[in-house]
């Protein structure tokens, strides 16, 4: 392709040779080419040494992959937990919407979501920036486990509230019961987890000049 290119090129210099009237004109042409051709390839050098690291540092970014991938599969599967819970909520209160009397059923279901709710709750506020970590991606990392600490506390108090207004003892009409849990679901539940933002940020700095993004 590039030798297409080149000869494309020579023709078109021989051609405006042949047919320009002046003559200072294509030398002027030919000289601003040449310059545009040098600056274009001193650019490209600087890029390509820029990009050229030693061993020891593509070894030190292997081992900061490493320590990211374990770290975020570990917060996946939590992740993956806090999405079932908050699914079999909206089963379980999309259910109650439906139904034509109260069911203890529902309570029972929505209390041992709760206590699901919480342990996760205690599992993600343990969530922890990893060990040797250098501190550009150890940042990203703590701004993505506030963010899921907020998510998550926001999570539990809605499914608790739910909980409460759910218990035999203090339901009166199912009706009602649907308000409050409508009201408490609107009020108290999470906007969403938005982490994609510092995830692309970290395996975008994670990446081996030359090599494509880290998964």
């Amino acid at each position: 392709m590039i030798y297409f290119i080149m000869i494309l090129g020579a023709a078109a210099l021989i051609a405006l040779y042949k047919f320009l009237p002046n003559r200072r004109i294509f030398v002027y042409f030919c000289a601003t080419l040449a310059i545009v051709f040098c600056v274009s390839a001193y650019i490209q050098m600087q890029r390509n040494k820029g990009e050229v690291i030693s061993r020891p540092q593509i070894e030190e970014i292997r081992q900061q992959q490493q320590i990211f991938s374990e770290w975020y599969a570990d917060y996946q599967r939590e992740i993956d937990h806090l999405d079932r819970n908050w699914q079999l909520y909206h089963s379980i209160i999309k259910h109650l919407r439906t139904a034509e009397i109260y069911e203890l059923s529902t309570y029972e279901q929505l209390s041992e979501l709760e206590i699901d709710a919480l342990e996760e709750q205690k599992k993600i506020h343990a969530l922890q920036v990893p060990e040797n970590l250098k501190p550009e991606y150890a940042a990203l990392i703590l701004e993505i486990i506030n963010k899921t600490q907020v998510y998550v506390d926001a999570q539990t108090k809605t499914i608790s509230a739910a909980t409460m207004a759910a218990d035999p003892a203090k339901f009166a009409d199912l009706k009602i019961l649907n308000l409050i849990i409508k009201e408490v679901t609107i009020r108290e539940a999470p906007a969403g987890l938005f982490t994609a933002t510092e995830i692309a940020a970290i395996r975008e700095m994670l990446v081996v000049p030359g090599e494509g993004v880290e998964k």
